[in-house]
């Protein structure tokens, strides 16, 4: 039955999505499931990175660091998605880190399994230069975020990212489903705790956003998304 529910979980993986449930089936054979507790660096510039990483469970942050210490988040990994894909096609983890928001559940395909299934199957393959190539364009986006846009439209546009509010929600109140420090969020978009705090205390002060035991509840997605697309 454990299988059966993680082979149907592997087809719900954009990267497997085109595999049958018999090839579904001896790939999750190969794939050693792990649980990793919220806080852990699940890897850094110093692994070898020799495997490729699918999200069951829990929240995943990627991210660098600048020259001078701070770290920018270039991606948020949610349960179905795969990380870690760079250094499979031979570019190494370089400047990259991955740590677990939450207590995650994370299956790993080592690198010549990986290949194999490149070099035999070009459905693997045209699926993960299209997730590839998605990656780069949000890290791409990332980057331009942090070099042009204030603190308080990085931190709106995090917000709505972590609380996945779709682009075209404008009403509502969403609570987001990770508890996080000010710390964290700071780290987040490259800045200060300080810097985090006071913008988030106007944020509550203009009853954009409430506070409440360690979760943040976004109130008014129509200013936060006005903002952070600006």
């Amino acid at each position: 039955m454990a299988r059966a529910e993680n082979a149907h979980h592997l087809s719900t993986t954009e990267l497997f999505q085109d595999l049958s449930p018999r090839e579904l089936a001896a790939l999750e054979q190969r794939m050693p499931r792990t649980k990793i507790e919220a806080g852990t660096l699940i890897y850094s510039p110093q692994d070898r990175g020799e495997v490729l990483f699918l999200l069951k469970e829990g929240r995943v942050r990627l991210y660098r660091l600048s020259p001078e210490g701070k770290s920018l988040t270039t991606s948020i990994v949610d349960p179905g998605s795969i990380f870690g894909e760079m250094a499979v096609l031979g570019q190494g983890m370089q400047d990259s880190f991955a740590e677990a928001l939450e207590d995650c559940v994370i299956y790993t395909l080592n690198s010549r399994d990986v290949q194999d299934l490149f070099l035999n199957d070009p459905r693997v393959s045209r699926r993960l230069l299209e997730l590839v190539s998605q990656r780069l364009a949000d890290t791409e986006r990332k980057l331009e975020d942090f070099a042009f846009k204030s603190v308080p439209q990085r931190l709106a546009s995090m917000l709505l990212e972590l609380a996945q509010v779709p682009l075209d929600r404008r009403e509502g109140a969403v609570t987001l489903p990770t508890r996080l420090t000010h710390q964290q969020l700071a780290e987040m978009i490259g800045t200060y705790r300080e810097t985090v705090t006071k913008v988030l205390n106007d944020f509550r002060q203009q009853g954009w956003i409430r506070m409440e035991r360690g979760r943040i509840q976004l109130l008014d997605l129509d200013v936060l998304q006005d903002m952070a697309a600006k």
